[in-house]
């Protein structure tokens, strides 16, 4: 049942989608809006096919078509598991693109590495393009936009006149980080053109993004400004004592910049997520003496030296040359308000380091998906994989978990990070996935 206090307040017009989890729907106001693009995203065994699972099949028992894109595990599999949580899409009629035409019209079209390829083949003609396809057919965005909208007509929902599917149709791709995962860098650019080329009012997709161990991260030893209020002060804590004092008080405020308002915010620390460390990191040294120590994945903010424009983009630590610039903390807005300024510095210098733990860390701050760290504070981004993708949806939803050699057990969360025209339930969920039910939400 949707939540008295958050239905119809807002958007009370909007027709929205269902999850296929109540307590979800109930945190969105009823779902996630008609036509919205949701990145869904997290490291391994977080749960998030179990969440396609549920949308998929939600979807066919409202009597919406379905078109499941599955680049991680054969689509009968993804069967099997659904049917020990009670969803059987064998009740349904079932099409993989590229095998014999369909007698009757199917409810659920679905597009593997095979279909990928067979699609490939459509596309060109020559041998040596043909060949490159074969081998990196998931990989390749075009082949994949091509058999999106071939499923649109499989399904009954376009045709010669209506190059837009006339009712509503359910999009799930897992994951899209197969299209980009030997160049992370050209997530956005993939994500931007998969949108404009099939993104439709009709359709409401999930998209996976698969967070990798080490794509990401800031060194154990790290320095990350935060307001801690047992202290009533802004102060530079190291990883170690940030995770102690969210232990502590889990009231801790990140400053972020609000690239849109071009002003730094106060927002919540909504997580820490760990993982293992490569075997090297980089030193980034500034004009002024700062320096911040990263993963070779972990994007910073930075204007290249070579730029007619400073215009911040992103870029790992490999993008990165003596002469580029970073943004700084110049001035701080006072706490609970928006404002301050912001600085850029030259750098100076980049190092190999060896990491001074076993583990890498990383912070979840929404909305603004950044903030400051490193001795003279820098500003770099949440996370690299799938930064492209969650800055063109329409909503993000985050899948996370303890580590489990701290710990001892697996304990898995979710946060609604952002969803366009809705007043979400802000907090996280304690997430468990139960036989006969699949994934059971609880509000912390």
């Amino acid at each position: 049942m949707v939540s008295e206090r958050y239905h119809g307040r807002f958007y009370s017009g909007l027709h929205r989608v269902s999850t296929g989890i109540p307590e979800l729907d109930d945190a969105l106001e009823g779902g996630v809006p008609k036509g919205s693009w949701i990145a869904v995203t997290g490291e391994p065994g977080t749960g998030k096919s179990i969440l396609c699972m549920h949308y998929a099949y939600a979807g066919l028992r409202s009597n919406d078509p379905v078109i499941y894109v599955t680049t991680e595990a054969e689509f009968k599999d993804v069967v099997r598991q659904a049917k020990q949580f009670n969803m059987d899409f064998d009740e349904y009629e079932i099409h993989y693109l590229g095998g014999e035409p369909p007698v009757r019209r199917p409810w659920l079209v679905v597009i593997d590495i095979f279909s990928l390829l067979k699609t490939a083949k459509q596309l060109t003609a020559d041998a040596a393009e043909l060949e490159r396809k074969r081998r990196f057919a998931a990989l390749d965005i075009e082949t994949l936009i091509a058999a999106i909208n071939e499923a649109y007509a499989i399904l009954g929902v376009t045709d010669e006149r209506h190059r837009s599917p006339v009712r509503h149709v359910r999009l799930i791709i897992d994951s899209l980080s197969a299209f980009w995962a030997d160049k992370p860098a050209m997530a956005r650019k993939y994500s931007y053109q998969l949108k404009i080329a099939t993104h439709r009012e009709n359709v409401t997709a999930y998209l996976v993004s698969q967070y990798a161990m080490t794509t990401k991260s800031l060194d154990f030893e790290e320095k990350v400004l935060a307001y801690s209020p047992k202290e009533d002060s802004v102060l530079k804590l190291t990883v170690a004592e940030l995770i102690h004092k969210r232990c502590m008080t889990a009231t801790l405020k990140i400053p972020t910049f609000n690239f849109r308002s071009n002003k730094i915010e106060w927002c919540y620390l909504k997580g820490i997520i760990v993982h293992e460390a490569p075997k090297e990191l980089f030193e980034v040294i500034t004009e002024s003496g700062g320096k911040i120590i990263l993963t070779n994945d972990h994007c910073l903010y930075f204007i290249p030296r070579s730029s007619s424009v400073s215009k911040a983009v992103l870029g790992r630590a490999e993008d990165l040359s003596p002469g580029d610039k970073l943004i700084t903390i110049n001035q701080l807005p006072p706490l609970n308000s928006s404002g301050g300024e912001v600085k850029v510095e030259k750098i100076t210098s980049i190092h190999v380091v060896h990491p001074t733990s076993k583990y890498v860390y990383d912070l979840a701050v929404p909305p603004n998906e950044n903030f400051f760290a490193g001795t003279e504070p820098v500003l770099v981004h949440n996370s690299t994989f799938g930064f492209g993708l969650e800055h063109i949806a329409d909503g993000v939803i985050h899948l996370w978990m303890d580590n489990v050699e701290e710990v001892k057990e697996v304990k898995r969360y979710l946060i609604v990070k952002k969803m366009r025209m809705t007043s979400h339930y802000i907090n996280a969920f304690k997430l468990s996935i139960m036989p006969g039910k699949g994934i059971i939400l609880e509000r912390l």
